[in-house]
Formats: structure tokens, sequence, C-alpha cells
């Protein structure tokens, strides 16, 4: 029984210990715990640490940390492991529209403007070393674009500082004088992200190693400028091998005399009677049976049978395109017209044969056409050149010789609605602005870190 009570007493005992040791203990545990975040502070890195190359932003430099030191040890119990810093990617999409005022003469006309801007504002009360570079992004299945370097720069307390798209490229290319448009051209979209690293700051004047956050947004608008015209057009040449009588791609007016004026009047045959008239005048025969033959070829060129034409197969032909045609009296008639031909100079010559130079043009002479053609705004534009530079560019490009297409260009000859404002009776099809584009959209996105394990930190030596 007394041995019994000797136990319960030793039991008490060693329970009034535990006790109090437990309650000598507690409140140093409860302090550490509810301790603010903000008291956690790192220790300093080792002394000596080399000074980075940087950028200063603005407000003076600061130190970096020690390359290879481990910034966690001592105060966390993954001491040992490899640095932690804080990441930030900003994706950015860009693509370099045509400069204002330049000329497209191409079938797509990049005219699309894509620029992205990352803004990073220090908000802490001492400059931070913040490490960027560029990634480009692959399309899937295609060889890997290497990111680029690492490059160092400071910002000052409650400075900020701009990434734009040039910025892109020099980080990508490692060139220092690089431009996005220069280096990529006109119409390129290149996507990515600009990449931001921020490793513990040591403070000038102080012994503690800090982490330091940063205010980073992502900027990106999307916008076009254009006018876009719809022309409608019909290609001749003014080109013939021999003088003729009349001046091609020239406008007259021809007093015609009517042989019945009780039935329907055909000007177009009153006209082509008094052309037919004036070729018999020519003094070389075989140039005088070849006109007449072309101007009546070109007499059955009419709009019932444009659709059948063919490049290859319509003989050379001599078009009478008739601008107005009035009745004067019951026996004459006012007719306006400009004599047009179907063929190039790289066409045989029709009295000798031969075969036609390999600089078969793009469209068919005759047959109506429409062009929806880009050109800028707010500047003048000489709609008739652009027309012919465009059609040149577009004859070159499926295939012919550069020198043929130059050298038949000369006396190319659309018909179209800008001659009407040579002379107002000429009715030659339409010319209309159908689009006019000038707007730009703007996103504003908020890049929030991620903590990044690296293998060594800082990343430059």
């Amino acid at each position: 029984m007394l041995k019994r009570k000797m136990f319960v007493v030793l039991l008490f005992v060693l329970f009034a210990a535990a006790l109090a040791f437990g309650m000598f203990q507690a409140p140093r545990f409860f302090a550490a715990a509810s301790a603010p975040l903000s008291n956690l502070v790192l220790p300093a890195a080792a002394a000596n640490a080399s000074q980075p190359a940087q950028e200063l932003a603005a407000g003076g430099a600061a130190a970096a940390p020690q390359a290879g030191s481990d910034p966690l040890a001592g105060s966390d119990p993954l001491a040992g492991s490899d640095p932690l810093i804080q990441s930030y990617a900003a994706k950015f999409v860009c693509t370099e529209p045509l400069p204002p005022g330049a000329y497209y003469y191409g079938l797509n006309a990049p005219l699309l403007h894509q620029a992205s801007e990352v803004i990073v504002h220090n908000p802490n009360d001492f400059p931070v070393v913040v490490y960027r570079k560029s990634v480009r992004a692959s399309d899937l299945g295609a060889a890997a674009s290497a990111p680029g370097a690492w490059t160092a720069m400071t910002i000052g307390k409650d400075y900020a500082v701009r990434i734009t798209c040039d910025d892109v490229a020099k980080m990508l290319t490692g060139n220092p004088a690089a431009t996005f448009a220069g280096t990529y051209g006109i119409g390129v979209t290149v996507e990515g992200y600009v990449v931001l690293g921020v490793g513990p700051q040591t403070v000038v004047g102080n012994t503690l190693t800090r982490y330091a956050a940063l205010d980073v947004t992502a900027e990106y608008t999307r916008g076009s400028e254009f006018v876009k015209k719809d022309i409608a057009y019909q290609p001749w040449w003014w080109w013939w091998w021999w003088p003729l009588p009349w001046r091609l791609g020239y406008a007259y007016e021809r007093i015609v005399p009517i042989q019945d004026a009780v039935h329907n009047i055909d000007c177009r045959d009153l006209l082509y009677t008094a052309l037919l008239q004036d070729a018999v005048g020519i003094s070389d025969a075989g140039q005088m049976a070849q006109t007449i033959q072309a101007l009546n070829i070109g007499r059955s060129i009419d709009p019932t049978n444009v659709g059948s034409l063919t490049i290859d197969t319509t003989q050379p032909a001599l078009v009478a395109l008739i601008g107005r045609c009035n009745k004067l009296d019951l026996a004459h008639a006012d007719i306006d017209y400009v004599l047009v031909s179907n063929k190039s100079p790289n066409d045989p010559d029709p009295r000798s044969g031969g075969n036609p130079v390999v600089a078969r043009a793009p469209w068919i002479p005759g047959r109506w056409y429409d062009l929806p053609v880009v050109v800028p705004q707010n500047i003048a534009t000489d709609l008739d050149k652009f027309m012919v530079n465009w059609q040149t560019s577009q004859w070159i490009a499926a295939g012919a010789p550069a020198a043929n297409v130059s050298a038949a260009m000369v006396y190319y000859f659309p018909y179209w609605c800008g001659w009407g404002n040579w002379w107002p009776w000429w009715n030659s099809g339409s010319c209309t602005d159908i689009a006019v584009g000038n707007a730009e959209s703007l996103d504003v996105e908020v890049i929030n870190p991620l903590r990044v394990f690296m293998t060594a930190w800082p990343p430059v030596p």
C-alpha cells in the first residue's frame, strides 16, 4: 500500500515539473509565431560581392548579391538549396506596319500595328538591381529560338522604366543599336516574353539583405490606318507599230454624217465608218491593209463579247472608246472618243509575224477588272501613277522580265475613272473610297511575380 502511494506521488511530481517547463517556454513560442513577416529579414550576403555591369535607370547604383551565395542560408529549413528569386514574365507581341506615307504594291498590305510596352516601377525606398531578358516563342514543331542573354539594370527608388518592342529586339539579338523593324522587317509578328528577375538586395549602409517587390504592368496597343479605294478599270495600250492618222490614248471630238435619221442610230458604227475612211489615206499599202483589219476587229469588240476575249487569240485591234454621242441635227452626230489598242511592245509586229516576247501581262485587254487598293492617308497620291506601279509589280511578280515590263508599261492605258478629271464626258467606270481605317485599342495587364529557384544568382558575373 505504501509503495502504491509513493508511486502516485512520484507521478504527480513529474507532471508538475513538465507543466512548469511548458509555461516557461510558451511566451517565446507564441512571440515568434506572431512576429510580422517584415521582421523576418535575411542575413547579408558575403562581403566583397562584385558589382555587376548595370544600366543606371535612375537614382544611383545598388550593390548586387555575391554570385553563387545562398540568400536563404541560416534563415530557411532549405538552407543550402538553389537561390530563390522573384520572376516577372510579361508577354509581348510586336508587328511593325508600313511607315506613314509609304506605298505597298503587294496583294496583302501590312497595315496592322501591334506594340507591347512593359512598365516597371520600383516602389521601395532603395535602388533595386533587376535582371532582364527576352524570350521569343517559336511555333510548335519549328526550330526553337534561343533566349536572349540576361542584362542587369538598376532602378532608383520610386523611379520607373519602359521596355518597348525596339528593346525586345536589342535583348533578343544582343545588339544595342537594333530596332524591331530593322531586325524583323515590315508585317512580321514576333511574340514571346519579357522576363525580369529580382533577387535578394543588399541595401547600402545596412547589413541586412532584403527581397524587393516591383510594380510591373504590360500595355498592348493594336491598330491600323489606311484608305481603301475600289477602282473599276479596263486595261488597254496606246502602242502601235507604225504611224497612224490618230494619236492613240488621246481624246477627240468628231462630227460624223448620219446616213439614216429615221431608224436607230449606231454611234460606234458611224465612228468606225469615219475612221476607215481615214485609214484609206495611209500611203503604205501594207500598213493601210493592216490598219483597216485592226479597225474591223476593234469594231467587233463591244460589251457583248468582252468576256470571250483572250490574250492569245485576239488579233491586233484598234478599239474606239466612246465617251459621248450627241445628235446635232438630222444629218450630223457629235462623238467624243479615244482610240486605243489591245497590243503592247511585247507582241509581234503583224506585218512580219514572229513570236511574242516572253512577257505576257497578267490581264486581258478589254476586260473589266476591279482593283481594291490601299493607299496612305493624309497625303497626295497620284492614282494613275500608283495603278501603273502596282500593276508593274504584279506583272514582274508573275515572272516577266523587269526590263520588258518597264518598256511596255510606258504605253499602258488603264481606262478608269481618273480620266474623267481630264474630259468631263468620260464614262469610264467607278472610283470609290470603300473603307477608311484609323483606330487603336489599348489593353493593360498587371504582371504578378512567381518565386523561382535558380541554380545561381546573379546570372551575370
